[in-house]
């Protein structure tokens, strides 16, 4: 007897603790929203987004914060923000107490390119195009000159995987990696400003230093034709001075042909 009393009190107790949890878990749902807490990771110096803009992908509209909490579908939110062009990654989940909670991580620009019809937009990092900022605008290097593609064209598309048919056409994947090079040099940041591509779709790069332009060539072994330049501007424009050419051509095999500004 004793027995069954003690098993009838432990289904009681786990009864009524089913119950106080579902009644928890029933008030959670139905609490009133408060302000979302938003982190944001610039992870550089520019500033396309603020918490204004993230608030505005969680609450369309002022009408929305007396919604409960359960109305609010974090995926939905996660979504809206990753479709941002300014937005790398987000992330987003509610806490205990009615809050929503926003962590974004701002994209990063690496060169801004402006295309033959004279259209404007970013490269970024992971070779994805962004459209330009009406809040903010980068100080970057320029790619510019004979550029085809144009930004509907590309934006859905990662430079660094184009169809091999599709890059020869346009030499749009050779301009990233040509713009990451210069991204992941803190030299070739501070001395590069420009990128320039001519009829013959063969590259020029302009100096921030010195009164000579860089003939690159056909976008082909760039990397080691920026190694050559390193040296060159280390052994020889260093002791000759830093406007003694007004071009210096790299496209030949093994040697660097320079003329002289008269």
């Amino acid at each position: 007897m004793k027995e069954i009393i003690n098993i009838s009190l432990w289904i009681i107790a786990l009864v009524l603790i089913i119950v106080g949890l579902s009644f928890a878990n029933k008030n959670k749902l139905y609490m009133q929203l408060s302000k979302p807490v938003i982190d944001i990771d610039y992870n550089s110096e520019n500033r396309f987004i603020d918490e204004t803009d993230v608030l505005k992908e969680i609450i369309h509209n002022p009408q929305d914060t007396s919604k409960y909490l359960y109305a609010f579908d974090v995926t939905t939110i996660e979504e809206r923000l990753k479709n941002n062009f300014a937005i790398r990654d987000a992330q987003v989940y509610k806490t205990v107490d009615g809050k929503i909670v926003a962590w974004v991580k701002q994209n990063r620009p690496i060169a801004r390119v402006i295309n033959h019809k004279n259209e404007s937009f970013y490269m970024d990092e992971d070779g994805y195009l962004m459209s330009l900022s009406e809040k903010y605008t980068a100080r970057l290097l320029v790619i510019n000159g004979n550029v085809k593609p144009s930004y509907n064209q590309y934006y859905k598309k990662n430079l660094s995987q184009l169809d091999d048919s599709l890059a020869t056409k346009t030499i749009i994947d050779e301009l990233y990696q040509l713009a990451q090079l210069i991204d992941n040099s803190e030299f070739w940041k501070a001395q590069i400003e420009q990128v320039y591509v001519n009829k013959e779709l063969e590259i020029e790069l302009i100096p921030k230093v010195g009164n000579h332009i860089i003939v690159l060539g056909k976008p082909e072994h760039m990397e080691a034709k920026l190694n050559k330049l390193y040296y060159f501007y280390r052994e020889g424009l260093s002791k000759t001075g830093w406007n003694e050419y007004s071009e210096i051509n790299l496209s030949f095999n093994n040697q660097i042909v320079c003329k002289k500004n008269y």
